[in-house]
């Protein structure tokens, strides 16, 4: 009786491998900036700007991260005379103030400063008037980072800096041809393009409230 106890004892034991548990690490987090998603222009009404934010977590480091954000609204109207076209891109570092537990399935979290750089082109118009042209950025920022289960996570942000851009005014030429032109009343052949600057200093260059995942890699 004890021998078949024994045994049944044993059977139930889990096998030994040799291997160890597989370790996870933190990857990459992936998120949408939801004001952006729900947008509301005057004249538009809720337009929405897509946008895809990338965060990469190296293992390497316990309080910094790096990431890309892109948005690209391409709304565009032509019987209204209504565009929202915008393509920016900005490369950003945070230094978290928790520190990550390196090598472990730890998730980045909490406070962090951030620093980032931005390049943009629009072409934006309002009722036959409009402004196109390019423009680069630089900001400083706070943010706050609140995890959600094991993989999901809020992110919220909030950045002031500079942002620079030369750009045009356009008019619709109601002339007959449904072309656009430079809104430019000297002679033509003195026009030079991109001739009008903006300069936007110490204003806000970033607001988001993000929602996003986590994704994790095997360590080796």
């Amino acid at each position: 009786m004890f021998l078949v106890a024994l045994i049944s004892a044993m059977l139930a034991l889990p096998l030994y491998t040799g291997e160890e548990p597989e370790k996870q690490v933190p990857a990459v987090g992936i998120s949408t900036n939801i004001p952006y998603d729900i947008t509301w222009v005057p004249g538009y009404g809720v337009t929405s700007i897509p946008s895809v934010s990338m965060e990469f977590y190296p293992t390497q480091w316990r309080r910094v991260t790096l990431g890309a954000d892109v948005e690209f609204p391409m709304w565009k109207n032509w019987d209204t005379h209504r565009f929202m076209q915008i393509n920016n891109l900005t490369f950003w570092a945070r230094r978290y103030f928790f520190a990550h537990a390196r090598e472990s399935a730890d998730r980045f979290r909490g406070p962090y400063l951030f620093a980032n750089v931005n390049a943009a082109r629009y072409s934006i118009g309002f009722d036959m008037h409009g402004w196109q042209g390019e423009g680069v950025g630089a900001s400083l920022g706070f943010g706050y980072k609140w995890l959600l289960g094991k993989r999901l996570f809020i992110d919220t942000g909030l950045a002031l800096g500079y942002f620079y851009s030369r750009y045009d005014p356009f008019v619709f030429g109601n002339d007959g041809t449904g072309w656009y032109y430079y809104d430019f009343q000297g002679d033509p052949v003195n026009f030079v393009p991109r001739r009008m600057e903006l300069h936007w200093m110490f204003y806000p260059t970033r607001v988001y409230i993000s929602v996003g995942l986590d994704f994790f890699r095997r360590k080796k």
